[in-house]
């Protein structure tokens, strides 16, 4: 379940794709959503682990560029309301 007021944020530090600035509401994070299923489709990403990503609870995953990339979940209520995804390389050196 998405809260209808979500919020994506990702930080790809200028070294790789990210959103520039955070994309709210349920229908706006759904679009960018729709886009990455497309990108996914040709280039999918594997699961590395799942757990605990600076507090909330998500997930590392390695992608088709051979980059890690974290996805934490704030969750409320039973609801996702937040997404954060770190692409940045140099934040996640300590994952190598």
């Amino acid at each position: 379940m998405t809260d209808a007021d979500v919020s994506l944020h990702a930080d790809g530090g200028g070294k790789r794709s990210a959103a520039g600035r955070p994309v709210l509401g349920f229908d706006k994070v759904m679009k960018v959503h729709t886009y990455l299923s497309e990108l996914f489709r040709q280039n999918g990403s594997t699961l590395v682990r799942a757990g605990f990503i600076n507090g909330p609870p998500g997930f590392v995953t390695l992608e088709a560029d051979g980059e890690l990339q974290t996805t934490a979940l704030e969750i409320e209520d039973g609801k996702v309301t937040a997404i954060y995804v770190v692409r940045n390389p140099d934040k996640l050196r300590h994952l190598h």
